[in-house]
């Protein structure tokens, strides 16, 4: 049976993009549906949303052949801090230690997509858009897919259709996969911060009774800000004055950057766990945020969803497509224990270290101090922050 598509991937922000570059490497036929042109996320590569990204992310991005471009808008994290306050309990992590230049980098999400989207304008795929997933049916040997595009409906038949349409995921809806999901009951403060100190080659992570701050080094002297705690505190804080605002910040984040001062204003948004227990069926496969989302107490979201494209374009390209089954069989196994460990680690801290519970605050400082003594567990640790706890995949056609 002739298939218009051997591959159509819905959505092509980062992760389903990236699939879409990786995949243009390859002889496979592929389309990418996605709503926004293309030249539009180009021209609008000026958000602020800050994203850490590891450095198993920069292996893949290179593979990708667009690091270079995304390395200009990089910031290099050399070390990263991590304390609890009020606590002994610290650990510090460098990339000297790991042999490696960084361990990992701060860019914002805009800048990666403005990147994604201009390389994929060049590879060899077809790019659909503006256009909507409207539904799909699976048969035996392709799936059918209808989309909007141009103000009209067209079907196209494929042999393995790709949700990567983030959270609100049509394809994850239309295909009643079984989402899993938990509110934190917290919200997330994200703004740029004004630090006093010269060094910006330190991350650090602050775990407080409310929730953790994190700080992670941005352009031009300042710091991207998230920090967590209740809902209602959240929205009590954003009513503060801005040296209110400041002196609660400070009081929690303590002096390591000396004094802090807001640069504009500072968002907030809710945080919740989601993941898709069984994120592949029939000629189908969800990747990204569309299989999970996570708490961003590690900042592994993004880094996660690009494995996930990385590794099925792996799997791809290195067997019989015609064999759909198997793929998705041996690509399923191959994510399970990275998406488990990864949900499971961010939604443990959160809880572990968002209490001041007495009992828990011995476990997660004496756990702290182990980490920081002990070499293995650090390196270890180290690793699997550096998104090298799992295989990096080969991406080349075989």
């Amino acid at each position: 049976m002739a298939h218009d598509y051997d591959v159509i991937i819905i959505g092509g922000g980062m992760v389903g993009g990236c699939l879409g570059l990786a995949l243009g490497q390859s002889s496979l036929r592929v389309a990418i549906v996605e709503a926004r042109e293309f030249s539009a996320k180009q021209s609008d590569a000026t958000g602020k949303r800050a994203i850490a990204l590891s450095w198993g992310s920069r292996c893949i991005l290179d593979q990708l052949g667009i690091w270079p471009q995304v390395k200009e808008a990089a910031m290099a994290i050399e070390h990263i801090h991590v304390s609890d306050k009020g606590h002994f309990g610290k650990t510090r992590l460098s990339a000297a230690s790991q042999n490696v230049d960084a361990l990992g980098y701060v860019v914002e999400a805009a800048q990666i997509e403005a990147v994604v989207a201009k390389s994929i304008e060049t590879a060899a795929v077809d790019n659909l858009c503006p256009a909507s997933l409207v539904d799909y049916v699976v048969h035996q040997d392709s799936a059918d897919v209808t989309i909007m595009l141009n103000g009209k409906e067209k079907t196209l038949s494929c042999q393995l259709l790709v949700g990567a349409d983030g959270g609100l995921s049509k394809v994850r809806e239309k295909g009643n996969f079984e989402l899993k999901e938990y509110s934190y009951d917290q919200q997330a403060i994200t703004g740029l911060i004004q630090v006093e100190s010269d060094d910006q080659t330190v991350a650090y992570e602050r775990f407080t009774s409310e929730g953790p701050i994190a700080m992670l080094p941005h352009f031009d002297g300042l710091y991207s800000l998230v920090w967590t705690m209740p809902s209602d505190r959240a929205q009590q804080t954003m009513q503060l004055t801005e040296d209110e605002f400041l002196q609660r910040l400070q009081s929690r984040f303590g002096q390591w950057l000396g004094e802090l001062k807001l640069s504009g204003k500072c968002q907030t948004f809710p945080l919740n766990l989601s993941h898709v227990p069984q994120n592949t069926a029939d000629r189908v496969v969800l990747i990204g945020n569309a299989a999970h989302q996570l708490h961003p107490v590690a900042g592994q979201g993004f880094n996660l969803g690009l494995r996930d494209a990385a590794l099925l374009a792996d799997a791809l390209m290195a067997d019989d497509i015609k064999d759909m089954e198997s793929i998705l069989e041996a690509y399923a196994q191959q994510r399970k224990t990275d998406q488990m460990l990864i949900t499971g680690f961010t939604d443990n801290v959160i809880k572990l270290f968002s209490t001041d519970n007495a009992v828990f605050s011995l476990v997660r400082n004496s756990g702290l101090l182990m980490l920081d003594k002990i070499p293995l567990l650090k390196s270890q640790f180290a690793r699997q922050t550096m998104g090298l706890g799992s295989r990096l995949a080969r991406l080349k056609a075989v």
